[in-house]
């Protein structure tokens, strides 16, 4: 029965190192390409409104 625990152990091991891989791969640079596009919205978003307060 021991072994079959460490077995386990050792297999989800390996899957939380090979999940670790791919969130550091594909998600992170998808997560920063996504914050990058937010801030350039939120700037082009916020130069509008200064440019409508100038107006006023």
């Amino acid at each position: 029965m021991s072994n079959s625990l460490e077995t386990m152990q050792e297999l989800v091991k390996e899957d939380i190192e090979l999940m670790k891989e791919i969130i550091a791969e594909d998600l992170i640079p998808l997560i920063q390409f996504r914050e990058q596009i937010e801030k350039k919205e939120f700037n082009k978003a916020f130069n509008e409104m200064k440019k409508l307060e100038g107006e006023v």
